[in-house]
């Protein structure tokens, strides 16, 4: 048979088995078609054959991100990005919201994000007065790298109604100035005025989001994004449909439903693994029911009877389900969750998914084991949290942030992210985490959780496919498996931390068909 595309003179990586002497694979119909060495080169090739020199570069299994949230990553190349090291001080960030005025109408609204006061050289958020500095006649929001604060200057207070008599809610307090007592500009949580004050971006703007964040997405060689936010109603799966079908979104998109949704969803029947007839069968279908009862209720620790009866919700109508596990009360609540299932003879269809499970004590890793869920993590965040992290004194009786490795040991299935736009979606960078576990700073964090670079790279591929229970089509270099491929330059024999630090993306292949190239 002949192929499309050969390409040659690489070294053929896979996760779970090194291709022992590969140095050619070839490509057809957007499947890899033969994995093997030169001699293959000639009866595989015809007239229309393409032939790629990789030059010795290593090809991998392309990255699959396994929690993120592409659009809100999109919305934030439009916003002034305010992360470290571009921002060390109040004053550049000020700096950096003047030269967004120019091209800012009169009376818009200027966005900034990614602030980080733990790397400001004031280590706190700047104040509306501060805000005022850069632009007084436009409303200014700048939103802090975790997304669980916004500074909003003296206008922004004003269009969303927030004044001196302010007061806190449960949906956001307001915070003030300890000698004044006046309103500094700073809300914690999800404030409604805010919310409703704060338009979306036009749709020009968004278009030209997507078109940014889908460059990046390539660039890093990420070929399947799996969109997690728990807020996706039908509308979004449509509008991505509409994203995919105009070429603004690159990467195939597993899109999670919001768990308040799944009655929506299920009404249209849709259900985990369905497809969107306006695309591809293999670029978008629904993933899991995402259960972030926290965050959709705003209540930190939601009744065990409501996850219960929501999760069985989900599953009833056919979900995998996936839940928000940020802490350990949470853990414990989706834990016992399942076994309630198990108690009742309700075995999940699909295996249910743990989405970040930051710390898990020793004692409950064989639970977690015995529970059959993916723990779905994202080694990125180690270097958001760090900071924190070494500003208390060490605690023996705490459990290590982030256990990779003991999790690895009890046998406990783990795929990898980046919940970008947190923190980077570029994966070359959370595999450094993962392996290297070293903050900004260079200082190391529960380094004896650390992984080996093969079973880094083994779960931001294959293993973020089993998350999304598409590990039979993707994830591994196989004939008949998806031509979704990386080429790697630098990397050496891609297994040291050296071999690592050395590596960057020089193409991306999706379906065959190179989207982008260095």
């Amino acid at each position: 048979m002949i192929a499309d595309l050969i390409l040659f003179n690489l070294v053929a990586y896979t996760p779970r088995a090194r291709a022992g002497g590969a140095d050619l694979v070839a490509i057809r119909e957007g499947r890899i078609l033969h994995v093997g060495d030169r001699s293959a080169r000639a009866p595989l090739t015809g007239p229309h054959t393409r032939l790629v020199d990789c030059q010795g570069a290593t090809l991998i299994p392309g990255f699959n991100d396994a929690h993120c949230h592409p659009v809100a990553f999109a919305m934030t190349t439009r916003y002034v990005d305010c992360a470290p090291p571009r921002v060390a001080s109040i004053a550049d960030l000020i700096d950096g919201l003047r030269a967004r005025v120019a091209e800012t109408r009169p009376g818009n609204w200027l966005r900034a994000a990614n602030c980080d006061p733990a790397y400001l050289a004031e280590r706190r958020l700047p104040t509306r007065w501060e805000l005022d500095l850069a632009s007084p006649a436009h409303p200014v929001i700048v939103v802090e790298r975790s997304g669980q604060y916004c500074v909003l200057n003296s206008r922004a207070l004003a269009m969303c109604g927030i004044d001196e008599r302010a007061e806190p809610s449960d949906a956001g307090t307001i915070q003030r100035d300890p000698a004044s007592g006046g309103v500094n500009g700073v809300v914690s949580g999800n404030h409604a005025q805010v919310a409703a004050a704060l338009p979306p971006l036009a749709p020009d703007e968004i278009e030209a989001g997507l078109r940014a964040a889908d460059r990046v997405f390539l660039e890093s060689g990420i070929t399947c994004l799996q969109d997690t936010s728990w807020s996706n109603t039908p509308a979004h799966w449509h509008a991505m449909a509409d994203y995919k079908r105009r070429g603004l979104v690159g990467p195939r998109v597993s899109l999670c439903a919001g768990a308040d949704s799944i009655e929506a969803f299920a009404d249209l029947g849709l259900r985990t693994g369905s497809t969107h007839r306006d695309c591809a069968p293999d670029e978008l279908r629904i993933g899991a029911a995402k259960i972030a009862l926290d965050e959709s209720t705003g209540n930190p620790a939601p009744p065990q009877e409501l996850l219960d009866a929501t999760a069985l919700a989900a599953h009833l109508a056919g979900f995998q389900l996936a839940f928000h596990v940020p802490d350990l009360a949470l853990l414990d609540r989706s834990l016992n969750t399942l076994d309630w299932f198990a108690a009742h003879g309700l075995a999940p269809r699909l295996r249910p998914r743990f989405e970040h499970c930051p710390a898990c004590p020793r004692e409950w890793l064989d639970r977690v084991a015995a529970s059959g869920a993916i723990v779905v993590a994202q080694p990125s965040l180690l270097r958001l949290a760090a900071p924190a992290l070494h500003a208390c004194p060490p605690d023996p009786a705490q459990p290590p942030l982030f256990p990779f490795r003991s999790f690895l040991r009890h046998g406990i299935p783990l795929a990898f992210g980046s919940d970008a736009p947190l923190v980077s979606c570029a994966p070359l960078e959370g595999l450094k985490a993962a392996v290297m576990r070293c903050d900004d700073a260079g200082r190391e964090v529960a380094v004896e959780e650390a992984i080996s670079l093969a079973d880094a790279l083994r779960l931001y591929t294959w293993g973020s496919a089993c998350a999304s229970c598409d590990e039979e089509a993707t994830g591994a270099i196989e004939a008949g498996r998806r031509a979704d491929l990386v080429l790697i330059e630098g990397a050496g024999d891609w297994t040291t931390a050296d071999d690592l630090a050395r590596a960057r993306v020089a193409m991306t292949l999706i379906g065959g068909r190179i989207v982008w190239t260095r």
